[in-house]
């Protein structure tokens, strides 16, 4: 073989070479996700979405282990420690052979603000962050006080957040007054069950969750018989089936006393 003939296929190889470099580099380039947060910042309303819906998510995951509350230790109710989580009492009384008292009987309301009291101050952090992100890039930023309010639906949280906010850059003028966001939550039909199992055991010193689940097939019930004497409860394990969420609820009802 020439020596042109090899200068000209080592030509076609660099080229090729170069070529499949490029091309990777090209395809690694368009893979790159965006800078999720700098986008954000440059929507207001998508910033803060997505804050309350992290909150919001962190907050059922806290307290659908504990009963329905964010820091059992600090309420003023009796709670039922299992598997290392402090099970509040939904219905509960510390007599033998007497049926329990319901403890919170609005309970979905209860919820619902243990949620707001939580997510409220995370909230307002966000928009901390937003403010000075936007002053950094020359924004006069005019804002009023936060409100928020919780709501509790049929497979959902919708949260209504309330805070006026004027950006002003240059001759542009933007105007925000409500950021609403909602997560698909399944924390009100578990609620729903609790309520029912507390006024179950409240009338009758039982709850049949047996026959409970053949009729509502959408939940997955557990009762575990927990301690023994003044401390004998029992823990009721509500699962959504479609999602796997679990909300535990403790009860004492109708007790029965040590050697009997």
């Amino acid at each position: 073989m020439t020596k042109r003939g090899r200068k000209g296929q080592v030509t076609i190889f660099v080229i090729i070479a170069i070529i499949i470099v490029a091309s990777l580099l090209l395809y690694f380039l368009f893979q790159r996700k965006p800078e999720v947060q700098r986008a954000d910042f440059a929507d207001p309303k998508k910033f803060i979405e997505s804050c309350v819906q992290d909150s919001a998510q962190e907050a059922v995951n806290i307290l659908l282990p504990q009963g329905g509350y964010i820091s059992p230790e600090q309420v003023p109710k009796k709670y039922k420690l299992y598997e290392d989580n402090k099970v509040v009492y939904l219905c509960y009384t510390k007599s033998y052979y007497e049926t329990c008292t319901t403890q919170e009987p609005l309970y979905i309301q209860h919820l619902e603000q243990e949620i707001n009291d939580y997510i409220q101050p995370k909230i307002a952090e966000c928009f901390f962050q937003l403010k000075q992100d936007l002053e950094k890039r020359k924004y006069e930023v005019v804002e009023k006080d936060l409100k928020t309010e919780v709501s509790l639906e049929p497979k959902r949280i919708r949260i209504d957040v309330q805070k006026p906010l004027t950006l002003r850059k240059n001759e542009e003028t933007q105007e925000f007054s409500s950021f609403p966001a909602g997560v698909s939550s399944p924390l009100y039909d578990l609620a729903v069950v609790a309520q029912e199992i507390a006024s179950q055991e409240a009338r009758f010193c039982d709850f049949e969750y047996v026959g409970y689940m053949v009729l509502h097939k959408e939940f997955d019930i557990e009762k575990k018989a927990v301690g023994g004497g003044e401390d004998a409860s029992k823990i009721y394990i509500i699962g959504d089936r479609a999602t796997g969420k679990k909300l535990y609820t403790a009860i004492r009802s109708c007790a029965i006393p040590p050697g009997f």
